[in-house]
């Protein structure tokens, strides 16, 4: 079935909204599917059926009592669901409703219906399954009572017409969360992510060391503006920004911004103190840096600290002694630990 011309119109307009940075919440995004198609309430959920572990947001907000008093029962039946049954095993079905799918007509004799849609007052109920891993089911789910009836196929042409920008708004979200997280971890660390693009001007930044919009320094632009950078070939520089000295890996990439990464040198310099105070040389310390920094082989460090292969497995294995760890990773989460400040005195 087709959109009729304002049905098209209207969801152009939601589509816009889904493209909004930072990305919509959830709650914000199933207001504005709503919008397109009248239900009594509606859901995001992600199931991991394996382990049961099942999230979900759901609109209006004044359901959420009720929805987190009866997902327990949810939870114990859900494998009676006949269109997660459907998603699961025929993917890309695009928006089906209980009508479409087999078991559907029966879903009232259910023990699903009977411990959760009845109570919930859900008797029909409009889905879309968005790309996912294999035994993962993200979606949207809208639900409605018998007072306003089945969903039509005009709703379901609609559903099918937001779907795909619900799956980029639901990619977008995801990106968003995970570069927050690893924004805040490396702004803990003293590291900044920052991309610049050819004429020196900061497209997006993780730390407020240098702020998006506006122009990086001279010693920054420098290394960028005019150069010949090889896409997958990075450099590293000392710079100085703001009077302080900075370690800049520069990162030059096929499309898009060059990525800068950096970090003051006199982190650097606290990260070689705990470890000397921790009983390494300095050469040893040296090792553990670099490993934190930029990780790679045996041969990668040896290059980049100009020693052979067979020195930097020498150092390494002093290192898991002294520091008492088991491996690579353990000793950049050992280095972390010596140079994060402890909880304060009582």
């Amino acid at each position: 079935m087709g959109l009729a011309d304002s049905d098209a119109q209207a969801v152009l307009r939601v589509a816009g909204r889904l493209t909004a940075h930072p990305p919509l919440g959830f709650a914000e995004v199933l207001t504005a599917v709503r919008e397109l198609i009248e239900c009594d309430s509606a859901s995001f959920n992600d199931m991991v059926m394996a382990t049961q572990d099942f999230r979900y947001v759901i609109a209006p907000d004044s359901e959420t009592e009720k929805a987190t008093r009866l997902k327990p029962q949810y939870d114990k039946y859900f494998h009676q669901h006949p269109l997660i049954a459907a998603s699961t095993s025929t993917p890309g079905l695009g928006a089906i409703r209980f009508c479409d799918v087999d078991g559907g007509a029966d879903i009232t004799s259910t023990d699903l219906y009977r411990r959760f849609y009845g109570p919930f007052g859900v008797r029909f109920q409009l889905a879309v399954q968005l790309p996912s891993p294999p035994d993962v089911v993200v979606g949207y789910a809208l639900n409605r009572s018998e007072r306003l009836g089945e969903f039509s196929d005009r709703d379901v042409a609609v559903m099918n017409a937001v779907s795909g920008h619900l799956a980029m708004h639901h990619r977008s979200a995801l990106d968003a969360e995970r570069a927050h997280l690893v924004n805040a971890d490396m702004e803990r660390h003293a590291w900044a992510v920052v991309s610049v693009r050819s004429d020196g001007v900061v497209e997006a930044s993780s730390s407020k060391v240098l702020d998006a919009g506006a122009r990086v320094p001279d010693s920054l632009a420098s290394l960028i503006v005019g150069t010949e950078l090889v896409p997958g070939v990075e450099s590293r520089h000392e710079v100085m920004i703001g009077g302080q000295r900075w370690h800049c890996i520069v990162h030059a990439v096929r499309w898009g911004p060059t990525v800068l990464v950096l970090r003051r040198q006199q982190d650097v310099a606290a990260d070689a103190a705990a470890l000397l105070a921790a009983g390494l040389t300095r050469r040893q310390a040296d090792v553990v840096i670099a490993l934190a920094r930029a990780g790679g082989s045996n041969n990668e460090l040896a290059r980049e600290l100009g020693m052979s292969e067979s020195t930097v497995k020498k150092h390494l294995e002093v290192i898991f002694r002294v520091l008492q760890v088991p491996s690579r990773a353990a000793a950049v989460l050992r280095l972390r630990e010596l140079t994060e400040p402890g909880p304060p005195a009582q």
